[in-house]
């Protein structure tokens, strides 16, 4: 039972720690004047005696500690103890303390912020079952990173690759819901009936798609989201079984996802699936051998592929699998010309949902990191002027028998509590940190948006906190334990010159801030270049003032090609009648909006290389598409109005297309086929307008060819039902939402409208990635060179202070002001040349992990590290003139009457 004793006696002590001490100073006291008592008797003089009592005692503040620690004071009690004093003395330094704090509670914010979005972005799990074995399947060839599967390729993989169990397929678009009285155009996805079981994910109402109506001309039934099952049918579990309307066509819904769910395409996209049918394929023939029946170019690429490995499988394997298969069918030939390049690849799960943001969000990581670095830095600098001025106070201390221990533990309490305030201010800046990062970042960046602040990521910002307190008050509790009594009470304290010494670490912290702010601005200034170079680019189209919309027609209401140009023949010419409408047309797809797949051509004397085709990327718009987007016309003219189903058929192309496939011949009235089945009719070439950048800003230009609606429903045959509405306006384009609604509904109440955006909107979101991390690498640099500054100031402001005798002697001896101000400014631009150096050298190693970012701009550029050196420069300048003219108006009278 000796501990419960022991607990109890320290208990007892805490709570009757006044009273304890009160008798305690008592004792003391009584024990100093006995032996003061003896040494009068011994024959001493009344107050030499009483000094020799405390001389020959050996430090009073040891043996009170000593007694404490003996009658069960325990460490709490004097860390309380250490805290009250720390709380009293940093309030009577106000200004020092909101500093400190506010230093200390950006940079614990900043970190725990960040963090919530790391944890949520790459260490939360999917919402699907165990990863590890699932895998997104891709082919790609010449001219392309990755693109869709075929369904040959899907066939093959799935019997011939041995480390692969099962793959799913799918494809995305876009559906109609016309029940009710609100139509609404929604994402949706047809998906094959085993990808949901691939991807380890359960319905939270109803069941998944059978075998039976994944099938052509199978059962018309449908999979709501969780989202839109509660937000359209009130969250009413009586949904399943009944039927919803889609584009006109009743769907009976079978199930309702998890919340939380989405496709793994479905992370890159503005918004998630809402609707799921079957993808109807045909797995007749499942078990053949697929080799033979690959049809030229592996068949058309239209789907996506989930995989699930075998146990024991991994991507890299399965990866080995495909290229090895894929190397025999170009031997083989027949199906892959060699030319073509094709290869076919698995990318992990977590991968594909991740990988295009992981890099970029752990350079932030480590940015945010050195802010906070650079701060802890700061406070520890001001924390040392701080010990500075306290250097009297603490050798009176010593002198008086405090141990070394007992004053690194003081110091570290102020710390400690100055990281506490720290961290509840960092708490409340990362909940605005990660709100404000959810409305900043684009939707296309995965997970982004799912951030949030737990109460788990409180313990980072206590470690966080922790490790500040420990990295602000070392330094501290170092120079505290050098402090000599007898030299620091001889030197008077402020008349003293402050020795070389006393100042290493202080300029060592403002070189490593230096140098930490310039990496930081230095890759935030070439993510600046890379942003401003992407919007210097020439996209090949307006974005000014352009309204863009998507509509479709559903073959249950317009059942053929006719009555779908009909309803684009009546829509258009009303909207292009709105005041302030310059000109309107549609597309089936827009630029950056969308990728773009290619289709076969035959140019008319335009012989291709052996087993290489004549691809081309395929636009279909309405008279006015070019007009509104404000795509210029090289040669010819555009597509117009009597371009329609009964005219010749007509083709306008890009410059790509003539450079390729026409070169050095005429391209207006050449012949071009479009490859579909039997020898379709010929289009005749009636203009060339410039290249347009369709599938990213920075991606090659493809050769590409504009139809008509009307006229591709003839050749090749095809009726494009959806469509995207664009309208060049005079004004801003918001103005005419409503007008242009009221017209749609006009003409067809049944037609949602979806996708409402301006050009800008779409532009801007095609370079979404880098701006996005341009704007926290540029807010992460201005505030770490920022600090740097403060750093500066302080280390120029102490060594002025700590001078002031000297500059003061100077000043007597003819010094001329200018004399006192260039001796201000070396002490602060010493260590910021240094720091410039450091940093740059770093940087050049560093920012070559910007590579895959950076456009147009070198990782090593001389103008942004040039640009950056000499505004660091001007910066630690500035921090440096305020305590240097300060230095120049010392008054020799006045320093040394001060003195």
């Amino acid at each position: 039972m000796a501990w419960y004793h022991q607990i109890r006696s320290a208990l007892g002590a805490l709570f009757r720690r006044r009273r304890a001490d009160r008798e305690l100073a008592e004792e003391m006291r009584h024990h100093l004047e006995l032996e003061a008592e003896w040494n009068v008797r011994q024959g001493l003089p009344p107050d030499q005696a009483k000094r020799l009592a405390v001389r020959s005692f050996g430090g009073v503040e040891r043996y009170a500690d000593e007694v404490r620690d003996e009658r069960g004071a325990s460490a709490a009690d004097s860390l309380l103890q250490d805290l009250r004093f720390a709380w009293r003395s940093l309030g009577r330094q106000a200004g020092f303390t909101i500093l400190v704090v506010l230093t200390l509670g950006f940079g614990i914010g900043a970190t725990t912020g960040l963090f919530a979005v790391v944890k949520s972005v790459l260490l939360a799990p999917l919402p699907y079952g165990p990863t590890d074995r699932i895998a997104m399947i891709w082919s790609a060839w010449r001219g392309y990173d990755k693109t869709w599967l075929s369904y040959d390729e899907y066939q093959a993989w799935k019997s011939e690759i041995p480390g692969i169990e099962d793959v799913a397929l799918f494809s995305d678009g876009a559906v109609s819901l016309t029940d009710g009285d609100q139509p609404e155009r929604v994402r949706a996805a047809t998906v094959g009936a085993k990808l949901f079981t691939i991807l380890g994910v359960a319905p939270a109402l109803g069941r998944t798609f059978t075998d039976e109506e994944d099938r052509p001309n199978g059962p018309a039934v449908a999979i709501l989201s969780q989202e839109l099952w509660q937000r359209r049918y009130g969250a009413d579990p009586a949904v399943i079984g009944r039927p919803i309307q889609i584009g006109g066509t009743a769907v009976t819904v079978i199930g309702v996802m998890p919340a939380g769910f989405k496709l793994p395409l479905d992370f890159a996209q503005d918004g998630a699936t809402q609707v799921y049918q079957p993808v109807a394929t045909d797995d007749a023939n499942e078990g053949s051998i697929p080799g033979p029946e690959f049809t030229q170019g592996g068949g058309n690429h239209g789907y996506y592929g989930v995989a699930r490995l075998k146990t024991g499988a991994t991507v890299a394997a399965v990866n080995a699998e495909l290229s090895a298969f894929v190397a025999r069918l170009v031997e083989k030939g027949g199906v892959y010309p060699p030319e073509m390049q094709f290869r076919a690849f698995a990318v992990a799960i977590d991968d594909q949902v991740t990988g295009p943001i992981k890099g970029p969000l752990l350079m932030l990581l480590g940015a945010v990191a050195v802010v906070l670095v650079i701060g802890c830095a700061n406070v520890a600098g001001l924390l040392l002027v701080r010990g500075e001025r306290r250097r009297r106070e603490l050798a009176v201390r010593v002198a008086l028998g405090a141990e070394t221990k007992r004053l690194t533990r003081l110091l570290f309490a102020e710390s400690g509590l100055l990281a506490g305030l720290g961290a509840v201010v960092g708490v409340g800046i990362a909940w605005g940190a990660v709100a404000g990062l959810r409305r900043l970042a684009p939707s296309t960046l995965p997970r982004v948006a799912e951030a949030h602040i737990e109460p788990g990521l409180l313990i980072v910002s206590l470690g966080v906190a922790t490790l500040a307190a420990v990295l602000t008050g070392i330094l501290p509790a170092l120079q505290a334990a050098r402090v000599a009594p007898a030299e620091e009470l001889k030197e008077g304290g402020k008349g003293a010159t402050a020795g070389a010494a006393r100042l290493r670490w202080r300029q060592a912290l403002v070189t490593t801030e230096v140098a930490l702010a310039v990496v930081l601005v230095i890759g935030a200034g070439l993510l600046v270049r890379t942003v401003a170079n992407l919007f210097a680019i020439d996209p090949g189209f307006a974005v000014d003032r352009v309204l863009t919309m998507r509509l479709s027609t559903p073959s249950t209401w317009y059942p053929d090609s006719a009555r779908v140009a009909a309803f684009w023949a009546t829509v258009e010419p009303r909207i292009a009648a709105l005041p302030g409408v310059r000109a309107v047309g549609a597309a089936r797809i827009l630029p950056l909006a969308t990728e773009m797949g290619d289709w076969g051509v035959r140019v008319e004397g335009f012989t291709p290389p052996p087993n290489q085709g004549t691809p081309s990327d395929w636009q279909v718009v309405t008279p006015g598409y070019f007009e509104a987007m404000g795509i210029r016309l090289r040669e010819g003219r555009f597509l117009e109005a009597r371009d329609d189903l009964n005219g010749s058929l007509a083709m306008v192309v890009n410059r790509r297309f003539a450079e390729i496939y026409l070169a050095g011949r005429p391209v207006l009235g050449s012949q071009v086929r479009i490859s579909s089945g039997t020898p379709p009719p010929p289009y005749t070439i009636v203009g060339v307008v410039d290249d347009v950048r369709h599938n990213g800003l920075t991606t090659e230009v493809k050769a590409q060819f504009y139809v008509t609606m009307a006229q591709f429903a003839r050749a090749p045959g095809n009726t494009v039902r959806s469509m995207s509405l664009v309208v060049k306006t005079d004004g801003a384009p918001a103005a005419l939402m409503d007008p242009i609604r009221t017209i749609v509904r006009e003409v067809d109440p049944r037609l949602p409208i979806s996708e409402v955006r301006s050009a800008e909107e779409i532009l801007g979101g095609s370079i979404a990635a880098p701006r996005f991390a341009m704007q926290l690498l540029a807010l992460f640099g201005v505030v770490a060179l920022l600090l740097s500054a403060i750093g500066v100031f302080g280390v120029v402001s102490h060594v002025v202070t700590m001078r002031e005798q000297e500059f003061g002697i100077r000043a007597a001896l003819g010094a001329r002001p200018g004399e006192l101000v260039r001796l201000s400014l070396t002490a602060g631009l010493k260590e910021t040349l240094a720091g410039i150096a450091i940093g740059v050298v770093a940087a050049m190693a560093v920012t070559r992990l910007l590579g895959r970012l950076l456009e147009g701009v070198s990782p090593t550029d001389p103008l942004t590290f040039g640009a950056v050196v000499v505004v660091t420069g001007l910066v630690a300048v500035a921090a440096s003139t305020g305590p240097a003219l300060r230095a120049a108006r010392a008054h020799p009278a006045w320093v040394l009457r001060a003195d």
